[in-house]
Parts: C-alpha cells; structure tokens; sequence
C-alpha cells in the first residue's frame, strides 16, 4: 500500500486522467452533432462529480485511526452511489433530447479512467 502523499498524488492523477478522458469523449462525440458531446459529457460528470466527493470526504481520514477511516469510506461510497443514480435521473427526466448511447459512452469512459488511475497509483 502507498504512503499517504503518494496516494495524494494518486487521486490527483486520477481525477486528471478521467477530466482529459471526459473532455476526449466529448471532443470525439461532436461530430455525431451537439446533443451526442453534451449526452457524453452529462454521463462523464454523472460519474466524475460522485467520485470527486468521495475523494474529499475520504481524504481527510487518511492515516487516522481505521475505524474512523473505515466509517467515513462507507459513508462517502454510499453518497458516491446516491449521487450517481440522482445525476442519472436528473439528466433522464429533464435533458431532452438526450442520445442515451452518448451518455452510457461518458459513464463508462470516465469510470474506465478512474480504473486505471487507481492501477497506476497501486503500480508505484
């Protein structure tokens, strides 16, 4: 397991591998039309916005006692959920229209890059 400042440092890189992934997919999403980019990037910031509130609340309990810390990462990873499935239903009920195949693409893109983000900070 990484020392806390290198796991500092891994977060940050991750959260910057899944901005530059969500800003390509949206880039790559434009030529398909406006409402292809902006389904992608709706779906890139249902997941990116969710992981970066668990990464604040998780962080400040880093190297502290592990009850605590352990409290605090099921307490972030449950509003990570929540959050997510509310984002998702919001864009669902009120973006119109919506290319849904667009969307799932900016989720899974950014959750991809979350992924390997995480593979690169267990590799150091």
């Amino acid at each position: 397991m990484p020392k806390n400042g290198s796991v500092l440092k891994g977060i940050s890189k991750s959260l910057r591998i899944q901005t530059l992934v969500a800003l390509a997919l949206v880039l790559l999403s434009l030529p398909a039309g406006p409402v292809a980019a902006y389904s992608s990037l709706f779906g890139s910031l249902a997941v990116y916005l969710p992981g970066l509130v668990f990464a604040v609340m998780v962080v400040g309990k880093l190297g502290g006692d592990s009850v605590v810390f352990l409290r605090a990462a099921m307490l972030a990873e449950f509003a990570k959920l929540m959050l997510t499935g509310a984002l998702c239903a919001a864009v669902f009920i009120w973006v119109k229209p919506l290319a849904p195949g667009f969307f799932f693409l900016g989720m899974i893109g950014v959750l991809a890059a979350g992924w390997v983000g995480l593979a690169l900070l267990f590799r150091e």
